[in-house]
């Protein structure tokens, strides 16, 4: 019988330092699509190594796009929106927000190409790209919805598009925007719901004619992108983990040094602070056009809140650690709206509440809502089917932190798709984490 290596977690000592988490996955991937559409060199600091960055640029490269990777940068060599028809299938692995930007790009940029993605990555919806993109007079196919995507050179007059998007989703405004760039006119989106802004702020330090008026954002082509210097900071969806199991921990004071503060990502903070969570925010300042700053966590009692669906788009990678945090506050909490879970690298209501009842935390699941009865103590000792999601597997190590027995993770590789470094890192702040040979 074949073993297989994984995560285990246990009761944990006060976690103490001065860290740097990971560097932003969402700014990193479009770090590399949106310079690759420059004309020039891009140098990109601090570009995360994760297997979905690693799977984009992979993608760029097999458009015959130069990258090197020097001593402390990576060096993109932009063709000013010229791609080369790729030999093969471009595989993203489990990103979607890779694949979803690149078909957005590649559909207005006259090459022919196939897009697709692993099993998790193949179950995730489409339609809700394709639709704006066909729109747009491209040619475009799709599988009922899903991967693979391909999109052809048939020498279409594309047109520019007035798009409402009534679900708050950073990608599906991406893929428009992206389009847009190869797009004679101007192009408008109304979201009903904001969403992340990483791709509108680096379009425009990259010198793209793009307005945003409240809820109204509109590109003007044809653009030619100027090459700068990009910077990553740290992504704020990796520190959030280690936010949470500073605060559960006794005697515990940890110091994350240049997060990433994008408003439209730091749900989290807000929801955190009114659960009387210790955190305080320093030396605030700016790369290429995002807030960056230093976040300082201590131990904290928490207790439990009412999250309602309104901050659901800032909060919607941070909502299985904030579960946990949850389980482990003083009295019920409840969170709604939250039927965009459901379409994530798993059902992540469905993983994530199944994996914390099986572990002992009393909750009620509804069709887009649960409630999490807090416990200062939960049992734990179950394995945990992760549904090879990364942030369950994260979430539910945090939890082994805590809970009376340990957490067991059914797999760990996906979680080298945003947080490769997730085991050193907790285990030199001074958490129990360890390999773990399962048959």
């Amino acid at each position: 019988m074949k073993k297989t290596i994984t995560l285990k977690s246990s009761k944990s000592k006060p976690l103490n330092g001065i860290i740097n988490v990971p560097s932003d996955k969402s700014i990193s991937i479009r770090s590399l699509i949106i310079s690759s559409t420059c004309l020039g060199n891009t140098k990109v600091f601090k570009l995360l190594e994760s297997e979905d960055v690693i799977n984009t640029l992979k993608v760029l490269k097999n458009l015959k796009i130069k990258i090197i990777k020097k001593n402390s940068y990576y060096e993109v060599f932009g063709q000013g929106g010229f791609f080369s028809d790729p030999q093969k299938i471009l595989d993203f692995g489990n990103s979607g927000t890779g694949v979803r930007l690149m078909a957005g790009l590649l559909s207005t940029s006259e090459v022919n190409a196939t897009l697709s993605g692993d099993q998790s990555l193949s179950s995730r919806p489409m339609k809700r790209i394709v639709d704006p993109l066909q729109e747009m007079n491209v040619s475009i196919k799709h599988n009922d919805g899903f991967l693979p995507i391909k999109v052809f050179n048939n020498n279409n007059q594309h047109v520019p598009i007035n798009h409402t998007l009534n679900v708050g989703s950073a990608q599906v405004k991406s893929c428009i925007l992206l389009a847009a760039l190869n797009v004679k006119g101007t192009t408008k989106i109304v979201e009903k719901i904001p969403s992340r802004d990483h791709t509108e702020i680096m379009l425009k330090f990259l010198g793209a004619n793009l307005v945003k008026e409240k809820n109204v954002i509109k590109l003007t082509s044809p653009n030619f992108l100027e090459p700068k210097e990009l910077r990553i900071p740290g992504d704020f969806s990796s520190a959030a983990f280690v936010i949470v199991a500073v605060l559960l921990s006794k005697k515990s004071k940890v110091k994350l040094k240049d997060v990433g503060l994008n408003y439209y990502r730091t749900g989290l903070l807000d929801v955190l602070k009114k659960m009387n969570a210790n955190i305080s925010i320093k030396n605030r300042r700016n790369f290429n056009g995002e807030v960056v700053g230093d976040i300082e966590v201590e131990s904290s009692n928490l207790v439990g809140t009412v999250v309602n669906k309104n901050i659901v788009p800032r909060l919607i990678d941070e909502y299985p650690i904030l579960f946990v945090a949850a389980s482990f506050a003083s009295g019920v909490s409840e969170f709604y709206g939250l039927n965009e879970l459901k379409v994530k690298e798993s059902n992540r209501l469905a993983s994530m509440s199944n994996a914390l009842s099986k572990n002992g935390v009393k909750l009620k699941l509804g069709h887009d809502f649960i409630k999490i009865f807090g416990e200062k103590k939960q049992e734990g000792g179950n394995q945990v089917e992760t549904e090879s999601d990364h942030r369950v597997a994260m979430s539910m190590l945090i939890f082994g932190f805590f809970s009376n027995k340990s957490i067991v993770i059914d797999e760990m590789e996906m979680i080298k798709t945003s947080f490769p470094t997730f085991k050193e890192l907790f285990q030199n702040l001074g958490a129990k984490i360890e390999y773990f040979q399962k048959l």
